[in-house]
């Protein structure tokens, strides 16, 4: 009897040790929702961006105001100061973990290039805003200053007519009818000056827009306006062409796949022809017998 207690007793413990131990789960652990920790971090992370939005629209706000309110007496809270303080550092974190994960992916895939390309885009355009306001301040400059005269051969003949040397006739276009007569005043004909406005077009106002490029806001109201619309105008261009070259890369790539899979012979098709060849084989060996 108590060898078959002791040996009941022994089984239950191997039994027990081989049954899989339940989770002691606390009551507040049981009580707690499953996924409320994620909602609450989804939370605050769209009320700190709210709050970074409506900070950044106040500040835009006080700058387009100027010195309007610049004499009105300011009250900040330390709250206010702190909370300020947390959306920099906020930001920050978010800026390098962006930078960390272009570093990761290469920068590869269109949407990273077209990001890219805006991305240049909007600091070209504040570096030539900053260039323009920059040349207003300092004011309009003559360029043409010390550049020397050429002399016409109207001119030369004027002065000639002057001095008594001579008598030099000049039509009504100013034009010296006879060119000989200047050179019996022991002076060299110059040839006449070509207008550059005239000779190439569309190189003088290439070379006037790239050497104003820096300057291209100055004069009357409109010319900020006009230079971003010119490089939105240029974005859109260039997103244009991206996009009609991915288009034709793909285009391509699909009628390579069509002409390969036209050209590649199918497994049924080989075995087919096979099965052919082998009954023209029968066929053949079959006639040789009977002719034999």
């Amino acid at each position: 009897m108590v060898i078959s207690l002791v040996r009941a007793h022994i089984e239950k413990t191997l039994y027990d040790s081989l049954k899989p131990k339940k989770k002691i789960v606390t009551e507040e652990e049981e009580r707690k929702p499953k996924y409320m920790s994620n909602l609450i971090a989804a939370a605050a992370v769209r009320k700190r961006d709210s709050t970074i939005a409506e900070e950044k629209k106040l500040a835009r706000e006080r700058e387009a105001e100027g010195d309007e309110y610049a004499d009105k007496e300011k009250f900040v809270t330390s709250a206010y100061k702190k909370q300020q303080e947390e959306n920099r550092r906020l930001e920050e974190e978010e800026r390098l973990r962006e930078e960390e994960e272009q570093r990761k992916n290469k920068g590869t895939g269109m949407t990273n290039f077209y990001k890219n390309m805006l991305e240049r885009g909007e600091q070209k355009h504040a570096e030539v805003v900053k260039a323009a306001e920059e040349r207003i301040k300092q004011g309009p400059q003559d360029d043409t200053t010390g550049e020397e005269k050429i002399k016409t051969d109207a001119d030369i003949a004027r002065e000639i007519n002057e001095k008594g040397a001579g008598t030099i006739a000049i039509n009504d276009e100013g034009q010296v009818v006879d060119k000989r007569e200047l050179l019996k005043g022991g002076l060299n004909v110059i040839p006449k000056a070509r207008a550059t406005s005239n000779v190439n077009p569309s190189r003088s106002e290439s070379t006037a827009f790239d050497r104003g490029r820096g300057n291209a806001f100055v004069g009357a109201g409109g010319g900020k306006q006009a230079m971003r619309e010119r490089q939105s105008r240029m974005m859109e261009a260039q997103l244009e062409q991206a996009t009609k070259r991915a288009l034709e890369e793909e285009e391509e790539e699909r009628k390579k796949v069509e002409r390969a899979s036209k050209s590649r012979k199918t497994e049924g098709d080989i075995m087919s022809a096979k099965e052919r060849y082998l009954a023209r084989k029968r066929e053949a060996e079959e006639a040789k017998k009977r002719g034999e």
